[in-house]
């Protein structure tokens, strides 16, 4: 009887501290151990959430990074095209538009943007046959002109600015924001800061390059001597003394170098020899 009583007693004090008298006490009850659990599934919930808003976010940025960046490439895409000395070079535009480029003549444009801007940097002399669409804008150090589709011949070297207008018309504009506008067969040159226009202009006088024909009426010796130096790709060394002695005849590239230069110096008391291959100087012939 003891035996049974012993086993079926109620637990004893050491069973009692150890099982709190027949009872676990958990450090936590049923509910606060869900709401434990719940709350952690929703900071997971909420972090993936917030991944994929990041991620919507990232992925716009990205796009806007890449239209950007193509933005810059087509704004900042540059085609030049040279002409060399003793060259003369035809360039077809992307519009169907074509410049006839005289000897050491540089233009630059952008083809990604031409469809919507028909613009370009020109330096030397060149005959533009522009077709009809948008505004055609040619600039130059010395001035601007803009047409919608005529023909004309600008020359702009150093501080020289020239043009002829041959159909169609024409609109320049100089550094000082001075406008005049051109009709077939009227000329400006820029002069001393201001626009000369002279009407019933010989055009054909001003594009005679293109047949390697030169005509000059009072111009400075020195571009002169310039010219020929780009149509004979040669060096011509010329005394400074004589840079401003004008000059007035014309002369054909089908003749050599040394016969054109005769054909200057000859008339103006002049002599030329020859250095080194390639290579002239001009001196006063006194």
């Amino acid at each position: 009887m003891n035996d049974k009583n012993t086993h079926s007693d109620p637990l004893n004090d050491f069973e009692k501290n150890l099982f709190g008298e027949g009872k676990i006490n958990w450090e936590k009850s049923e509910a606060d151990v869900w709401n434990e659990l719940q709350s952690k599934m929703d900071k997971k919930t909420a972090k993936m959430v917030s991944f994929r808003h990041n991620w919507v976010q990232w992925s716009a940025a990205a796009v806007v990074l890449l239209i950007l960046g193509f933005g810059a490439v087509i704004s900042s895409w540059q085609k030049t095209i040279e002409c060399r000395p003793g060259e003369h070079l035809v360039v077809k535009l992307p519009d169907g538009s074509s410049v006839d480029l005289n000897a050491a003549s540089k233009l630059v444009y952008n083809p990604l943007k031409w469809k919507w801007e028909r613009k370009l940097k020109f330096e030397g002399e060149g005959f533009f046959n522009v077709e009809k669409g948008s505004t055609f804008t040619v600039e130059s150090d010395n001035g601007t002109t803009q047409v919608l589709g005529t023909s004309f011949n600008i020359y702009a070297r150093e501080e020289n600015y020239r043009v002829t207008c041959l159909t169609g018309k024409v609109q320049v504009t100089s550094p000082s924001d001075e406008k005049v506008v051109l009709l077939p067969q009227n000329h400006v040159e820029l002069e001393e800061g201001k626009l000369v226009v002279t009407k019933m202009f010989e055009p054909e006088k001003a594009i005679s390059w293109k047949q390697n024909y030169f005509y000059f009426t009072g111009r400075p010796l020195k571009e002169v001597i310039d010219e020929i130096e780009r149509q004979y790709a040669v060096t011509i060394k010329l005394d400074p003394q004589l840079n401003n002695r004008n000059f007035g005849s014309n002369f054909s590239k089908q003749h050599s170098v040394e016969d054109v230069l005769d054909f200057v110096c000859k008339p103006m008391n002049l002599k030329f020899e020859k250095q080194a291959n390639n290579v002239y100087i001009v001196t006063d012939e006194s």
